[in-house]
């Protein structure tokens, strides 16, 4: 799509006299007139040809090849935008000093960011990747052109049973003061079409970090074919202005819990032959889903009727993955001064620790910092804890260079803890949560978020008046796959006993 044309001019010098500032650029832009736009450059370093253009880091591999990023703030788009070497910040080389010298692709990508974007519509552009050869001893002068556009997302087709839809969020405009849709999917049953006059019980499915509305939660030929039981399935979008938004009500992200219980039900209850009774609302969900799926059971408990979660994300802060955030001073380091691990392979090798990858998603983040990644802490952050007022964006819950743990942000984390708010809660609504709660949870998880459901285990033990009756399976050597210990078809089927036990216990 030829819709922009920017013109970047790289000048590579001597790494002894000139190692501060390796790589300067100049970009020109002829096209966009009279726009302004913010948001983050990117420099991608590559030994072979890339083909896909670069979209963030999904695990922070210390040997990968380099990126680095730079803020892009108020770029009036007419004008030309000079950019010094020692401003970008890179990953895993954090200057442009510690590239070795060689072949290197390189490859451009401007991603607009800001604190009040509505991200469906977010520009990113590109350039096409030029080889270069680096060499201590020569400068090198390199001309990139940025015309290439990444396609906006759109709405799937719809199938006979499948359905791809938006709606206006009142709620959200309020938040962002400027209009703001969701997208959501609706899955029909196969005798939908069939049984005009039938209505059906509602289930929510709520995929892992970042996973979009339109990822198919199940084929055409699978309902059709299938023995599902009958129910409506829906997904609703989990991008927020921050990253995942988890479905929460946020300072940041605004308020999500909201537009799903006030504005979504009851526009999928009244457009669709959905049963309007909380008996017939059940929820289920895996690793960031399986947090909001039960965070959402535990916070609506008269809206929903069961919640079937598996991998879900940290129940308990007291191990947010390996960190007590109400007692430790730092993210990086454990107490026994060693680096805090972040992930772990199967058989307990470490992958990468927390100071990694809070490094990898500081390049992706504004002003160098993971609070406006869109990774896995950034969405944390913004969905947990406070609003910065002088920056406008989310307030980091630790410092994102030394690690040190923020004790007033902690304080607006407590009221995600789903351990602490069911302790602090469960005389008011243990009862409502009876027959509801079914949890699965692998004992060697990649980011140790066994550990929170132990403490969430030993919770449900020790209560009384009522005692409760959750279920949590702890699936022995699994790691963050343990959705696979139950099918989703037996998640429908179990759901379905529920709802006829309980429509008729009315």
């Amino acid at each position: 799509m030829n819709l922009t044309k920017i013109s970047i001019i790289f000048f590579l010098f001597n790494f002894t006299s000139y190692a501060q500032n390796y790589l300067d650029l100049e970009i020109k832009q002829t096209v966009l007139s009279n726009q302004v736009k913010s948001g983050r450059l990117f420099v991608v370093f590559t030994k072979e040809k890339p083909s896909s253009v670069f979209d963030g880091i999904y695990y922070p591999d210390t040997k990968m090849n380099p990126v680095f990023g730079v803020d892009v703030k108020h770029w009036k788009m007419e004008n030309s935008l000079l950019i010094k070497g020692n401003e970008l910040y890179g990953f895993p080389k954090k200057t442009l000093k510690e590239i070795e010298s060689g072949k290197w692709f390189v490859q451009c990508v401007f991603k607009e960011k800001s604190t009040t974007l509505n991200n469906e519509n977010e520009i990113k552009i590109f350039s096409k990747a030029a080889e270069i050869t680096l060499n201590q001893d020569a400068k090198t002068n390199l001309t990139l052109v940025l015309d290439e556009m990444a396609p906006q997302i759109s709405l799937p087709k719809d199938k006979l049973h499948i359905k791809y839809e938006t709606i206006n969020s009142k709620l959200l405009t309020k938040f962002w003061n400027k209009p703001i849709s969701i997208g959501y999917q609706v899955v029909l049953p196969k005798s939908y079409h069939t049984e005009s006059k039938r209505k059906y019980p509602v289930v929510l499915t709520i995929g892992g970090l970042g996973e979009r509305f339109d990822k198919e939660i199940i084929s055409e030929e699978e309902i059709l074919k299938g023995n599902l039981p009958e129910m409506i399935l829906i997904r609703v979008d989990s991008k927020a202005v921050f990253g995942d938004s988890y479905l929460m009500n946020s300072l940041n992200n605004g308020p999500y819990s909201d537009v799903l219980i006030q504005e979504i039900f009851p526009y999928l209850e009244s457009k669709y032959r959905c049963i309007k009774d909380s008996n017939a609302r059940f929820l289920t969900g895996t690793s960031t889903g399986g947090w909001t799926s039960l965070a959402l059971q535990i916070f609506y408990p008269d809206f929903f009727n069961g919640v079937w979660s598996t991998c879900a994300d940290p129940v308990d802060f007291r191990q947010l993955g390996l960190i007590n955030i109400y007692e430790d001073k730092t993210a990086f380091i454990n107490k026994y001064g060693l680096e805090r691990p972040g992930m772990r392979d199967m058989n307990g090798e470490i992958h990468y620790t927390i100071r990694t990858e809070i490094w990898a998603e500081n390049l992706l983040g504004l002003t160098n910092s993971y609070t406006s990644s869109y990774g896995q802490w950034g969405s944390w952050n913004a969905v947990f804890g406070l609003k910065d007022l002088k920056t406008e964006l989310p307030k980091s819950l630790f410092n994102p260079e030394t690690g040190e743990i923020d004790s007033e942000v902690v304080q607006s984390w407590k009221r995600y803890d789903l351990r602490l708010y069911l302790s602090e809660n469960w005389q008011r609504i243990g009862e409502k949560l009876q027959g509801k709660l079914n949890l699965w949870m692998g004992t060697m998880d990649h980011y140790y978020l066994n550990n929170a459901m132990n403490l969430f285990d030993d919770f449900v033990k020790m209560t009384n008046n009522p005692v409760s009756d959750a279920k949590i399976h702890f699936i022995c050597g699994e790691g963050h796959d343990c959705y696979k210990a139950i099918s989703f078809q037996t998640i429908l089927e179990q759901m379905h006993k529920r709802y006829e036990k309980t429509k008729k216990n009315e």
